[in-house]
């Protein structure tokens, strides 16, 4: 897996390195495509779709060595963005954030080339997660801020402001957070129905709420936490009303968050109650943003009270972390 991520990552890097001004033909079917690959990155294990999104991206890269006219070739440079932000994204998810951030920066090469807000913002909303998980919440913070320039409206906007203010929260910034979580409450309000991408392009209020809850967790304090439990609880249900729309990973993660805030509160009973539902969770979809929550909760488990119950949870956390989302060899399709 992480010689075929690498190589993959190579083929980006060479793009980059290449660009070039080019007439290109596109046709409606790579944008369908790219729409199912999007709705299949919710639903199916990353690493499975990683392979199909590789060989439609270098087959995009291919016909964009030839000429063709110029609203094509444009169209033809978003498709390759698109597939390179998804390249991105899944490799963060299986933890190669060296290419993520290759991939990034190819998309991003995209999107100046075809002037597309949306996918602007979208890639350094992945460049931003790639920082957030490394632990740099700081450059995590600067990134997404930056990203609000061409994220003006809708779920664009809830992205990155959601993003800015969970990476303030991380790095202790009480102003500025509040600053950010008061953009992000106002922009929930202000999303459309109609203001949706397809499959992980889409940045539904559900999965704003779970950011908040991490968020408010982050701040610590009893009023912070119990916006926390709330905020868990109302991006569950929201996710759980249109789980065609956001996958079973999300669900999980904003269970972790519920968890998280409960024991915080002392409400080992619902906590562990609630985190059984996410150890069920096949391996295949444990990706780095579940793992790393189930992580922190093996860490707050660590500093109970060594109860059965506390004994029990944190053998079964430690061995859902030694079992993530990767495999040695990708299917082909």
């Amino acid at each position: 897996m992480d010689e075929e991520i690498a190589t993959v990552a190579d083929g980006s890097a060479q793009f980059t390195r290449r660009v070039r001004r080019v007439d290109e033909r596109v046709l409606e079917q790579y944008d369908a495509d790219v729409g199912q690959l999007a709705v299949n990155y919710l639903h199916r294990p990353p690493y499975l779709v990683f392979r199909r999104v590789a060989e439609l991206q270098i087959e995009v890269f291919r016909v964009l060595d030839s000429r063709h006219p110029l609203e094509q070739e444009r169209r033809l440079y978003l498709v390759a963005g698109k597939l390179s932000a998804l390249l991105a994204h899944i490799s963060a998810d299986l933890a190669h954030p060296r290419e993520a951030e290759t991939h990034v920066r190819t998309a991003l090469v995209c999107a100046e080339l075809t002037a597309d807000d949306r996918l602007r913002s979208y890639s350094r909303w992945v460049q931003s997660n790639v920082a957030y998980w490394r632990g740099d919440y700081r450059r995590a913070a600067d990134i997404a801020h930056t990203a609000r320039e061409t994220a003006m409206s809708g779920t664009d906007l809830l992205r990155v402001v959601s993003q800015e203010a969970r990476a303030l929260a991380a790095a202790q910034d009480g102003t500025e957070f509040s600053r950010a979580i008061a953009t992000v409450i106002e922009t929930r309000e202000n999303v459309g129905p109609t203001e949706d991408e397809p499959g992980v392009f889409h940045f539904s209020p559900g999965k704003a709420a779970y950011y908040a809850s991490e968020a408010y967790y982050a701040m610590g304090g009893p009023e912070n936490l119990r916006r926390a439990q709330q905020q868990a609880i109302e991006s569950i249900q929201l996710l759980s009303q249109n789980p065609d729309d956001q996958g079973p990973s999300l669900l999980a993660a904003a269970t972790v968050d519920l968890v998280s805030a409960q024991l915080a509160s002392g409400e080992l009973d619902g906590a562990a109650e609630s985190l059984r539902s996410v150890l069920d969770t096949g391996p295949e979809l444990r990706t780095v943003p579940v793992v790393q929550r189930v992580r922190r909760i093996e860490q707050q488990l660590a500093l109970a009270e060594p109860i059965p119950l506390i004994r029990d949870l944190r053998e079964q956390t430690t061995l859902f972390i030694a079992h993530p989302a990767t495999t040695p060899e990708i299917p082909r399709y």
